[in-house]
């Protein structure tokens, strides 16, 4: 979903200078820049809450379950095949002219 983000005069024509010199967008330079952040500085200095993460989990969690019903429920809304297509698949065609 896209979004705004108000930046002063400076940093725009940074972003835009870099993004011209990459051949890329300026959404891409912010966010290769908060990439760079997270692996260099920001997980040195991050401490998880217990509380959080034991939320995050639970949330993590709850909605795998969700998934997991809404496949079994579309795989049981699913009609099966019909009587003559399983003995057409497990028998093959019968011709009734021919008797035995």
């Amino acid at each position: 979903m896209p979004s705004s983000v108000t930046v002063d005069d400076e940093l725009r024509k940074k972003l835009k200078k870099l993004a011209a010199e990459m051949d890329t967008t300026q959404g891409e330079i912010i966010l290769r820049a908060v990439s760079l952040y997270e692996k260099e500085i920001g997980r040195e200095r991050y401490s998880a809450n217990p509380k959080a993460r034991k939320a995050i989990k639970a949330a993590v969690r709850k909605r795998e379950k969700i998934q997991w019903r809404k496949e079994i429920r579309t795989a049981l809304q699913t009609p099966g095949p019909q009587i003559e297509e399983m003995r057409i698949s497990n028998w093959g065609e019968v011709n009734e002219d021919k008797s035995g």
